[in-house]
Order: structure tokens, then C-alpha cells, then sequence
């Protein structure tokens, strides 16, 4: 059902769009130009005439779909089809780019989205990558929020002036993040993609489906210490 709507909003917008901008348009348009002269020493209309009562249709079309679009967007919210909704929402803005108050919605439901489903659990600072058990999806948004304090010791021998080792990426610390900070990396097909920072708070929207691994990006053998309260919610299932 969902396909068949987005797929008659994607039909209804690419049918508004490309009356307005088709490329054929405005080639006879350009034709027409050149046999005005003629068709007005005969006595008849211009090419703007004949095109007045289409451009009246067209707009008619447009501001048909963006209000039965827009109303069948807020029975989904009712409903609690939030991922529904807002694909019907940016359709209507496809079609109908300066409809303010439809953009005002659609940032209004993209907000509710990314603090709903919340999920809430500890992360020890001195392990490894740590699974969350939440299961994100491609081109899904996400919200990663940490609260707390920890305590970041680390004591080690050996080390040289090329610092601590950066090899292995499931047990060394990613390059290129800060040190201590929290990051993460999502896990798709039994392959790790490439680790980025969270921090406090991150609004993620990922490239590929996948298990959320967290972790402090601190060195193997840290004696960290303490509690991070992390909260993951939007567009995520958990196990």
C-alpha cells in the first residue's frame, strides 16, 4: 500500500515538474515563437493563449495533490505511520517547494521521529566496540545521545613517537577521532563500515542497514572507569 502512494505522489510530482521545466515544452515553445508573426497576421492566438487553460489545470493538480496529500499525511501521524507521513510530506514539497507551512510540518514530524522509540543502556568505558542491539537502517535517522561522566586512565610501556597503534580496527583506536570520545560504527553482512564520532549527541542517518556498535575510543588495556547513560531512538529495532 505504502508503494502505491509514494509511487502515485512520485507520478504527480514528476507530472508538475515536467510540464513546468520539460525540455520538449520548451522547444515547440521556442517553434511557436518563431511562427507567431504568422499565426497573428492571419488573425490568430498566440502560443501563451493556448497554454493559459493548461497552466490553470497544472495548477489546479498542484494544489489538489498538496491538500489531499497533506491530509492523508496527518491521518498517518494519527494512525502512528510516522516513516508514511513524512514520505508523503516531502512528496507534496517536490511538487510544491514554497508550501511553508507543509515544510513547517514535515521539520515538526522529522523532530517527533528522531525522539521516538527511545532506547537506554550503560556503556562501560573501558571495553571495546559494544554492541547496542539496536538494528538501524539505510537512510533511517537516528538519535545518539550520552549523558554522564567517566574516568580515563591508561598506563602503558613501550610506546614510540608514532603513538599508540592504529592496525587492528576491532581492538586499537580509531584514527582520525578524538581520544576518550565516544564513537561508533555499524555492522552490515559480517563487515565493520568505518567508525564515526558521536560525542554528546549525534542525529545519524546511515548509509547502510546494521547493528549499532559503540565504544570510548580509548587504547587496549585502559583501566577506564565509570558509567556513560546512552540513549538511542528514531528510526531503530531492537532485539
Amino acid at each position: 500500500m505504502q508503494k502505491k502512494l509514494l509511487a502515485c505522489a512520485a507520478l504527480c510530482a514528476a507530472f508538475v515538474v515536467g510540464v513546468m521545466m520539460s525540455p520538449v515544452a520548451t522547444s515547440v515553445q521556442g517553434q511557436d515563437k518563431s511562427k507567431s508573426s504568422k499565426k497573428s497576421a492571419k488573425g490568430r492566438k498566440g502560443p501563451q493563449a493556448n497554454t493559459k487553460a493548461l497552466d490553470i489545470k497544472t495548477d489546479q493538480l498542484q494544489s489538489s495533490f498538496t491538500r489531499d496529500a497533506e491530509d492523508l499525511a496527518m491521518q498517518y501521524i494519527e494512525a502512528g505511520h510516522l516513516e508514511k507521513a513524512k514520505a508523503l510530506l516531502e512528496s507534496v514539497l517536490a511538487v510544491n517547494p514554497q508550501a511553508t507551512e507543509v515544510q513547517r510540518k514535515l521539520e515538526q514530524l522529522k523532530e517527533g521521529i528522531l525522539n521516538s522509540n527511545d532506547n537506554e543502556f550503560d556503556l562501560n568505558p573501558s571495553y571495546g566496540w559494544t554492541s547496542t542491539g539496536a538494528m538501524v537502517f539505510e537512510g533511517k535517522a537516528v538519535r545518539i545521545k550520552a549523558e554522564g561522566t567517566y574516568r580515563f586512565e591508561f598506563a602503558a610501556s613501550g610506546i614510540s613517537a608514532a603513538g599508540f597503534p592504529e592496525k587492528d580496527q576491532a581492538s586499537d583506536m580509531a584514527p582520525g577521532l578524538p581520544c576518550g570520545a565516544l564513537i561508533g560504527v555499524i555492522i552490515g553482512d559480517q563487515k565493520p563500515g568505518k567508525p564515526f564520532l558521536v560525542g554528546e549527541s549525534l542525529d545519524l542517518t546511515p548509509k547502510e542497514t546494521g547493528i549499532l556498535m559503540l565504544r570510548v575510543n580509548a587504547p587496549p588495556g585502559n583501566k577506564n572507569s565509570g558509567r556513560l547513560r546512552v540513549s538511542i531512538s528514531g528510526s531503530v529495532q531492537t532485539k
